[in-house]
Protein backbone atom coordinates (compact mmCIF):
# COMPACT_ATOMS: atom_id res chain seq x y z
CA UNK A 1 0.00 0.00 0.00
CA UNK A 2 2.79 2.37 0.67
CA UNK A 3 4.81 1.69 -2.72
CA UNK A 4 1.17 2.52 -4.44
CA UNK A 5 0.81 5.56 -2.44
CA UNK A 6 4.22 6.75 -3.40
CA UNK A 7 3.90 5.58 -7.14
CA UNK A 8 0.23 7.95 -7.00
CA UNK A 9 2.23 11.28 -5.39
CA UNK A 10 5.25 10.97 -7.28
CA UNK A 11 3.31 10.14 -10.88
CA UNK A 12 0.98 13.83 -9.69
CA UNK A 13 4.17 15.57 -8.73
CA UNK A 14 5.55 14.99 -11.79
CA UNK A 15 2.91 15.69 -14.50
CA UNK A 16 2.47 18.58 -12.67
CA UNK A 17 6.23 19.56 -13.38
CA UNK A 18 5.91 20.23 -17.02
CA UNK A 19 2.54 19.17 -19.28
CA UNK A 20 3.02 18.49 -23.01
CA UNK A 21 1.25 21.71 -23.50
CA UNK A 22 1.94 22.73 -27.52
CA UNK A 23 4.94 25.41 -27.81
CA UNK A 24 3.22 26.43 -31.07
CA UNK A 25 2.77 30.59 -31.37
CA UNK A 26 4.38 31.25 -28.32
CA UNK A 27 6.79 34.33 -28.14
CA UNK A 28 9.70 34.71 -25.53
CA UNK A 29 11.20 37.13 -23.76
CA UNK A 30 14.34 37.32 -22.19
CA UNK A 31 18.05 37.17 -21.65
CA UNK A 32 21.07 35.52 -22.70
CA UNK A 33 24.50 36.64 -20.98
CA UNK A 34 24.65 40.14 -21.56
CA UNK A 35 21.58 40.58 -24.56
CA UNK A 36 18.18 41.03 -24.70
CA UNK A 37 16.78 38.06 -26.54
CA UNK A 38 13.37 37.34 -28.01
CA UNK A 39 12.07 34.16 -28.75
CA UNK A 40 9.57 32.86 -31.28
CA UNK A 41 8.31 29.27 -32.01
CA UNK A 42 6.69 29.72 -35.33
CA UNK A 43 5.41 25.28 -35.06
CA UNK A 44 6.52 23.04 -32.76
CA UNK A 45 9.57 22.67 -34.43
CA UNK A 46 10.83 25.60 -36.23
CA UNK A 47 11.58 28.82 -34.09
CA UNK A 48 13.26 32.14 -34.80
CA UNK A 49 15.13 34.26 -32.46
CA UNK A 50 16.74 38.11 -32.16
CA UNK A 51 18.64 39.58 -29.66
CA UNK A 52 20.51 43.12 -28.71
CA UNK A 53 23.52 44.27 -26.46
CA UNK A 54 24.62 47.34 -26.11
CA UNK A 55 27.85 48.99 -24.03
CA UNK A 56 28.90 52.16 -23.58
CA UNK A 57 32.53 52.91 -21.36
CA UNK A 58 34.14 56.05 -20.49
CA UNK A 59 37.50 55.78 -19.53
CA UNK A 60 38.99 58.38 -17.28
CA UNK A 61 41.29 59.26 -20.03
CA UNK A 62 41.03 58.64 -23.54
CA UNK A 63 38.04 58.31 -26.14
CA UNK A 64 35.06 56.62 -25.04
CA UNK A 65 33.83 53.52 -26.16
CA UNK A 66 30.65 52.28 -27.76
CA UNK A 67 29.66 48.93 -29.04
CA UNK A 68 26.15 47.50 -30.66
CA UNK A 69 25.51 43.92 -31.16
CA UNK A 70 22.34 42.69 -32.87
CA UNK A 71 21.81 38.65 -33.95
CA UNK A 72 19.10 37.01 -35.51
CA UNK A 73 18.87 33.23 -36.19
CA UNK A 74 16.30 30.43 -36.50
CA UNK A 75 16.39 27.04 -34.74
CA UNK A 76 15.06 23.44 -35.07
CA UNK A 77 13.61 21.96 -31.75
CA UNK A 78 12.52 18.65 -30.86
CA UNK A 79 10.41 17.34 -27.90
CA UNK A 80 12.22 14.76 -26.20
CA UNK A 81 9.97 14.30 -23.13
CA UNK A 82 7.75 16.57 -21.81
CA UNK A 83 9.28 20.43 -21.26
CA UNK A 84 12.43 18.99 -22.22
CA UNK A 85 13.84 20.45 -26.03
CA UNK A 86 16.33 19.68 -28.16
CA UNK A 87 17.55 22.57 -29.96
CA UNK A 88 20.46 23.00 -33.03
CA UNK A 89 19.99 26.57 -35.09
CA UNK A 90 22.32 28.98 -36.58
CA UNK A 91 22.54 32.57 -35.49
CA UNK A 92 24.00 35.72 -37.60
CA UNK A 93 25.58 38.60 -35.62
CA UNK A 94 26.68 41.65 -36.52
CA UNK A 95 28.66 43.48 -33.77
CA UNK A 96 29.77 47.18 -34.68
CA UNK A 97 30.82 49.92 -32.50
CA UNK A 98 34.33 52.56 -31.79
CA UNK A 99 36.93 51.53 -29.85
CA UNK A 100 39.13 54.94 -28.99
CA UNK A 101 37.57 56.67 -31.47
CA UNK A 102 38.33 53.83 -34.08
CA UNK A 103 35.46 51.85 -35.90
CA UNK A 104 35.32 48.12 -35.85
CA UNK A 105 31.98 45.83 -37.55
CA UNK A 106 32.58 41.86 -37.37
CA UNK A 107 30.15 39.33 -38.54
CA UNK A 108 30.02 36.21 -37.00
CA UNK A 109 27.73 33.06 -38.14
CA UNK A 110 27.18 30.79 -35.23
CA UNK A 111 26.18 27.19 -35.74
CA UNK A 112 24.96 25.91 -32.11
CA UNK A 113 23.04 22.50 -30.47
CA UNK A 114 21.71 23.05 -27.29
CA UNK A 115 18.53 22.34 -24.83
CA UNK A 116 15.71 24.07 -23.04
CA UNK A 117 13.44 23.09 -20.54
CA UNK A 118 9.86 24.56 -20.56
CA UNK A 119 7.93 25.14 -17.30
CA UNK A 120 4.62 24.17 -17.38
CA UNK A 121 4.86 26.38 -21.07
CA UNK A 122 5.64 29.80 -19.36
CA UNK A 123 9.11 29.18 -17.97
CA UNK A 124 12.21 28.38 -20.05
CA UNK A 125 15.70 27.95 -19.24
CA UNK A 126 17.90 27.05 -22.26
CA UNK A 127 21.90 26.63 -23.18
CA UNK A 128 23.47 26.99 -26.67
CA UNK A 129 27.03 25.34 -27.55
CA UNK A 130 28.64 27.15 -30.17
CA UNK A 131 31.49 24.33 -31.49
CA UNK A 132 32.71 26.45 -34.41
CA UNK A 133 32.42 29.80 -35.35
CA UNK A 134 33.41 31.76 -38.24
CA UNK A 135 34.13 35.78 -38.01
CA UNK A 136 34.19 38.04 -41.00
CA UNK A 137 36.22 41.13 -38.90
CA UNK A 138 36.89 44.86 -40.20
CA UNK A 139 38.77 46.48 -38.08
CA UNK A 140 41.29 49.47 -38.28
CA UNK A 141 40.63 50.00 -42.41
CA UNK A 142 41.98 46.37 -42.28
CA UNK A 143 39.87 43.14 -43.37
CA UNK A 144 40.52 39.66 -41.48
CA UNK A 145 38.71 36.44 -40.66
CA UNK A 146 38.91 34.17 -37.90
CA UNK A 147 37.61 31.11 -37.25
CA UNK A 148 36.72 30.18 -33.42
CA UNK A 149 34.41 27.76 -31.44
CA UNK A 150 33.97 26.26 -27.96
CA UNK A 151 31.57 28.85 -26.84
CA UNK A 152 28.41 28.13 -24.15
CA UNK A 153 26.05 30.51 -23.09
CA UNK A 154 22.82 29.89 -20.84
CA UNK A 155 19.42 31.81 -21.31
CA UNK A 156 15.91 32.41 -19.54
CA UNK A 157 13.07 32.98 -21.55
CA UNK A 158 9.41 33.69 -20.58
CA UNK A 159 6.88 32.70 -22.78
CA UNK A 160 3.38 34.21 -23.85
CA UNK A 161 1.06 33.49 -26.45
Amino acid sequence: MKKLMVAVVLSLVCSGISSAESIAGKIGLGVRNNTFDVRYFINDNIGVQAGTAMTFMKPSSGKRSSEYMFDFGGFYSKEITDGLLFQAGLTLSCDTGKDSGTGFTSWAYNPYLGGEFVYKGRFGLDFKVIPIQYIDNREHGQNYTVWGGGLASLGAHIYFR
